[in-house]
């Protein structure tokens, strides 16, 4: 039986913002549970510059509002983690089911790894 859990992802005090994004991507990105990145997808980015994309859309918005959040309250990005009892399931149906969750009222703009 699988368990989900969806996760709030702050900087801890002494990581910049960068560093906590960054960190959270490569828990997601582990090559040994996505088979060296092959089921990596993404929504409204590309996998490969997804740090960058969040740090300039946090830019972008500060920029154009003046308004930035406080460090302790700041929500950087969710995270969905999936964990499976070994041999449950493979790694392709698991980020079908994960992509079923995020991604189901806009399927269409699902960009999966070529």
């Amino acid at each position: 039986m699988a368990t989900t859990t969806l996760s709030q992802r702050h900087a801890g005090e002494s990581e910049t913002i960068a560093e906590a994004i960054r960190d959270c991507l490569d828990y997601g990105k582990n090559p040994e549970k996505t088979e060296s990145g092959k089921y990596i997808s993404a929504y409204e980015c590309d996998p490969a510059t997804v740090a960058d994309e969040f740090l300039l859309a946090k830019a972008s918005y500060a920029a154009m509002t003046g308004r930035e959040q406080k460090k302790e309250n700041d929500v950087l990005c969710y995270q969905i983690r999936q964990s499976f009892y070994p041999g449950e399931i493979t790694p392709k149906e698991a980020n079908r089911t994960v992509a079923r969750i995020k991604y189901s009222p806009t399927s269409a703009n699902v960009r999966e790894k070529p």
